[in-house]
């Protein structure tokens, strides 16, 4: 009965830890900022929501290849469209932003193609 007692007792704890690490909604989620989010910080540009909330989407990702480029900056999309670098979030006003993802570079090369090795950061504007 005892052993019961403390098998329970553990995988409480391993539950209770899942969830502090990360969470399963949204708002746990380090890859995406929501609307929510966005309206909680009084900012004026997607720019300074993400350097508000989530500031290591646009800090480089590291040398990519020994001629090319110290470091890689992601690309920005705009509702599925390439607006061009992270300076793009600049033009973007925050008001208008549903919500806004990091997609790290191997799944940017698979959406978008090559090109992406600082990853993508794709903004969706509210209809």
């Amino acid at each position: 009965m005892r052993s019961g007692t403390a098998l329970i007792a553990m995988l409480g704890l391993a539950w209770l830890a899942a969830c502090a690490s990360g969470g399963s909604g949204p708002a746990g989620r380090r890859d995406v900022i929501t609307y929510e989010q966005i309206q909680n910080v009084n900012v004026s540009t997607a720019m300074e929501v993400i350097e508000r909330l989530r500031p290591e989407y646009v800090r480089g990702r590291g040398r990519t290849s020994f001629d090319g480029p110290d470091t890689q900056l992601p690309v920005v999309y705009v509702d599925g469209v390439r607006a061009g670098g992270v300076d793009a979030l600049r033009n973007i006003s925050a008001h208008d932003v549903r919500e806004i993802r990091y997609v790290n570079a191997t799944d940017a090369t698979t959406r978008y193609g090559t090109g992406h090795t600082g990853g993508v950061i794709e903004v969706r504007i509210r209809s």
